[in-house]
């Protein structure tokens, strides 16, 4: 070490040492190791030795008895006398034979002609390689002091005697906060650090006296049995990601649907499990059974993993992957963060866009009454159901006075008007306290965001068999996050408690003008929708660490959750006439529609892993069960107005159906629900689970099953002869191992057997509409579980801790697979969609994926990273009612690419903290509707999308965030036969932020 860094770093050390004054430090040994759970009492105040091996008092001047006891027991006494209140204290104990041997060294920080040196020495480990991180630079706090780990992960430097704060820092792995390092004079100071791609690395500080010697028992942690990816909080900060759903397209074999819903491996979300903090998660999209991801905003992710190969612990219809997000957990130190964000979009902001008179609280998201259901209409037809007759003469009759008041009951909002587009704007706090206790520590984090866009398609074309045309369609995007997390460290437990308030708001306007030349007509469509989804979560969970059949974790976790999708006043109507006429006529009603879906879940698990050494082998032996319910609760009510002969029909509908009108009794509301729109239903699973892995170093296997017991029921208040109820329970094997041909190379396979099964709306016989395409959607009761086969298999070759190439192989045979099918009807029902099961299915495809650092030096690192797929699958479709209708009888998946493709190209300038990150994203054609006889399929063009995501740390307390997405702003289309049949375009987007931590 050089003399003028020993220099600078002691006189660093006489600052810092002026607030270590009157302060006595122990560090207990016993066989050269650092001794835990062992209290130490100092003139009758008593403290657990800390995780760190430390333990600190305050002292003055005077004589000190120090006792020693362990779970109450006596293990040893000693007196040590401070001279001076300025004087402090290192206090070395051996314990030998049961006696403790101490060695007391008083000083006066400052005094010192020359400071104590101590040796800080460790090792640095990746999460998901298990080697050592190369290239990661570890700075002292308040000194010139850093060094760069070797390539084996390893660094040594010399400090003088005191308290420290460390920086880890790695362009790969982002930066990490080490406190209250504890150096003592003549004493090696040892730490075992893990990092993570993730961004959710675990620190945990190990100190050894004499030469330190890292474990090497986490080595084996990259011959995980699954195939797994991770998204961690500081790649959705380098990527600029704002939510899960925009994180998961750069995963290999991933794309993103409506860029709400996931496709893993082709398959779509009946496929995919979806888990927050490890708890089910409930659905606010009746429309699917899977989850949106878009409503998790990166603000409160701690993590995503995307886990492509089941395992026992895993939810049985883990057949695509699992998707399992973390939220941020409790945090180990205190900081504040305020972010504010402006963006613009390049077609959008500054120009004009089509909207409707609101409410005065829609900036928040948050209707304030004006579309709710009037309460009179809601009474009086009993929710839409039922239809009144007024001003007859029969007993049943209702006077003319209730028909008047029922249809003034609504709001006569329906005229478009236009609006400029402000510019997009956010706002987001963080606040994160930590407090280290003698029994361990408490923490808690806080985050609030509020994010307002407006979003507007552009140059929108329709080309379809009966229209062809142009539309304008707007949306109002209002975000509103709320997260608190309280955490406990006590001991070698841990307890969490998480709550979770996730609000996003969606503000629709359509307006289509299209002409059906076959008919030589003329229409206009205008669709006015309000679509509020909220998720409340409260979870409480706890880690328990003990020493049982080995090293043994017990995990569990309750969760109370709801989820509910509010739309209410949704309002359609047509204007039309023959083509070339001076004015349109309102065409048959007006449906006004209110909706309100609201699912809440129980959810418990409570899982045991236990490693047993087996001579030079590992057991990993691991068991839980899991109990999880839903209660989903859907009302719909439907009006509408009867046919209008008496009027000019084209005037607005405004003018139409003005109180002048309705009080003249020209205007007549009635309900138009049906009796299944409403429903109740509950979901229910047991599962219970086991498996062991035995691991030889060469070679690991793991083995392994699953049960679940499953039961569905529906109930329709309105129509009880359409109750239905579905049950399985269903046996799921797993067998998986990992053949390790070298340090550097191994192949994994393995065989499963998974699940798929009906979400509620796919046997729901309540009629719900499409908010894409407005056609009619009706459940299938009769649905039946899908089983599908797994086989996996991966070659994996690393050429270093943070640099690798994998090729995968996969195969899955369903059978009984559910595909959403044409309707068997005529009219408007004809190009409605149900669900049905088909004879079988089959899918195959590989993937490529790698990551390497192109460059390394003193003050810039590149790095390349990307992955390709392939993906091949056949639906088959013979003798079923799909096959008549379609016309075919073989049809890949739909919601499926054949080709994936994404790439990342970073850079780093270490001594600005800079970097800048190209992303590049494809996805190949995939079928978005299936069509009835003739016709063949709608499907999404493929098409490629490039983001370019810039960071810039100003300083410590200061740093700028900026991002271009979507920069080429290519053509979202949509064609059948290769002839387009819709088309349009979304715009680039531009934002930056400013974030200032304190």
């Amino acid at each position: 070490m050089k003399a003028t860094k020993v220099l600078l770093g002691a006189a660093s050390y006489l600052v810092a040492a002026q607030l270590l004054a009157g302060e006595a430090v122990f560090y207990i040994t016993e066989d050269g190791s650092a001794v835990r759970d062992l209290a130490v009492s100092v003139n009758g105040q008593k403290k657990l030795i800390g995780s760190s091996g430390f333990v600190t008092f305050d002292i003055g001047s005077g004589n000190y008895r120090v006792e020693l006891s362990k779970y109450g027991e006596y293990v040893g006494e000693f007196d040590f006398t401070a001279n001076s209140s300025k004087e402090n204290a290192e206090v070395q104990v051996e314990l030998i034979g049961g006696e403790a041997m101490a060695d007391v060294n008083l000083y006066v920080p400052g005094d010192e002609a020359t400071p104590a040196l101590g040796q800080l020495s460790g090792f640095i480990q990746s999460d998901e390689t298990g080697g050592g991180v190369a290239g990661a630079s570890v700075v002292v706090n308040g000194t010139e002091q850093a060094i760069v780990t070797d390539d084996k992960g390893y660094f040594s430097l010399e400090l003088p005697r005191g308290d420290y704060s460390l920086v880890i820092a790695h362009p790969n792995y982002g930066k990490r906060d080490v406190k209250s390092v504890r150096v003592m004079g003549n004493v090696n100071t040892g730490l075992n650090l893990t990092l993570s791609m993730s961004g959710d690395g675990m620190i945990e500080e190990v100190v050894a006296v004499g030469s330190y010697i890292p474990s090497t028992a986490t080595a084996q942690q990259r011959d995980s049995s699954a195939v797994l990816n991770a998204i961690g909080a500081e790649q959705l900060a380098r990527f600029g990601d704002s939510s899960a759903a925009s994180a998961l397209k750069r995963v290999a074999g991933v794309s993103v649907v409506g860029g709400q819903f996931a496709v893993v491996r082709g398959m779509q979300g009946r496929y995919i499990s979806s888990t927050l903090n490890g708890s089910l998660m409930p659905s606010t999209d009746p429309m699917r059974r899977d989850v949106p991801l878009d409503l998790f905003p990166a603000s409160v992710l701690g993590g995503i993993e995307i886990q492509k190969t089941f395992t026992p612990d895993l939810p049985g219809d883990s057949t695509g992957g699992a998707i399992r997000m973390k939220t941020k957990e409790m945090p180990t130190e205190s900081s504040g963060k305020v972010s504010v964000s402006l963006g613009m979009n390049t077609r959008t902001t500054f120009e004009d866009y089509v909207s409707y008179k609101g409410g005065d609280l829609d900036w928040l998201g948050i209707d304030d009454g004006t579309r709710e259901q009037p309460s009179y209409a809601e009474n009086i037809t009993n929710g839409g159901m039922d239809s009144p007759q007024f001003g007859c003469n029969f007993s049943f009759c209702r006077p003319l006075s209730e028909q008047i008041r029922l249809a003034n009951s609504f709001e006569n909002i329906y005229n478009l008007k236009t609006k400029t587009a402000a510019p997009d704007t956010g706002f987001s706090l963080a606040l994160s306290d930590y407090n280290e206790k003698d029994f361990g520590g408490t923490g808690s984090y806080f985050a609030l965001q509020y994010k307002n866009e407006t979003d507007s398609r552009h140059k929108a074309r329709l080309n379809d068999v009966s229209e062809v045309g142009s539309y304008e369609r707007s949306q109002q995007k209002i975000d509103l996050t709320g997260y608190f997390v309280y955490g406990l460290d006590y001991g070698t437990n841990h307890y969490e408690s998480k709550t979770i308030l996730l609000r996003k708001t969606d503000d629709t306007v359509r307006f289509d003008k299209t002409v059906d030349d076959s008919a030589g007509y003329e229409v206009e469509k205008t669709l006015l929708q309000w679509v509020e989804r909220q998720y409340i979560g409260q979870q409480f969970s706890g880690n328990h660490y003990v020493n049982l059949l080995g090293e043994d974790e017990v995990s569990w976790r309750v969760g109370f959750s709801q989820t509910s999708r509010y739309e209410p006043d949704r309002r359609y109507y047509e204007y039309g006439a023959s083509e070339g006429a001076d004015k349109l006529n309102l065409l048959g009603s007006v449906e006004r529609r209110y909706s309100d879906l609201t699912e809440e879940s129980l959810d418990f698990g409570l899982d045991y892993t236990s490693d047993i050494t087996l001579g030079s082998g590992l057991f990993r032996f691991k068991t839980g069960v899991l109990v999880n319910q839903k209660d989903r609760t859907v009302d719909v009510a439907r009006y509408e107005n009867k046919s209008i002969t008496t009027l000019d029909t084209t005037q607005s509908l405004e003018d139409l159906l003005s109180k002048e009108n309705i009080d003249a009794g020209i205007i007549q509301i009635n309900g138009s629900t049906a009796d299944t729109d409403d429903y109740d239903a509950t979901d229910e699973t047991l599962a219970a689970y086991v498996s062991g892995e035995l691991d030889f170093g060469l070679v690991s296997v793991l083995a392994g099953a699953r049960v679940e017991d499953f039961k569905q029921t529906l109930e329709y208040p309105g129509s009880s002869g359409s109750d239905s109820e579905l049950s399985e329970t269903k046996v799921l094997p797993v067998l998986s191992a990992v053949l390790r041909l070298t340090d550097d190379f191994q192949i994994r396979g393995g065989v499963s057997q998974t699940l798929s099964k009906p979400g509620l709306t796919e046997r729901s016989e309540s009629a719900q509409y499409d908010p894409e395409t407005e056609k009619l959607m009706v459940g299938n009761p009769n649905l039946k579980i899908s089983e599908i086969l797994n086989v996996d298999l991966r070659a994996e070759y690393y050429f270093s801790e943070d640099e690798s190439i994998s090729l995968a192989a996969f195969y899955k045979d369903v059978t009984d697979p559910i595909e959403r099918s044409v309707l068997d009807g005529s009219g408007s029902a004809a190009d409605g969609y149900t669900f049905s099961n088909v004879p079988s299915a089959t899918l195959q495809g590989l993937e490529l994926d790698f990551r390497i650092n192109a460059y390394s030096g003193d003050a810039w690192s590149l790095f390349v990273g990307g992955n390709f797929a392939y993906i091949d699958s056949e639906v088959d479709l013979s003798g079923t009612d799909a096959e008549r209708l379609e016309g075919i009888s073989k049809r890949q998946l739909q919601g499926q690419s054949k080709y994936l493709a994404n790439i990342q190209l970073g850079f780093d300038h270490l001594p600005t903290g800079q970097s800048l990150t190209l992303l590049f994203n494809y996805f190949d054609d995939r079928i978005y509707a299936a069509s009835r006889g003739q016709l063949a399929s709608e499907v999404e063009d493929g098409r490629y999308s490039l983001d370019l995501a810039y960071q810039y740390d100003i300083s410590e307390t200061l740093n700028i965030k900026a991002k271009a997405s979507n920069i080429t702003d290519e053509k979202v289309s949509y064609s059948r036969n290769s002839t387009e049949i819709e088309s349009y375009y979304n715009g680039a987007n531009i934002s930056a932020s400013l974030e200032y931590v304190f």
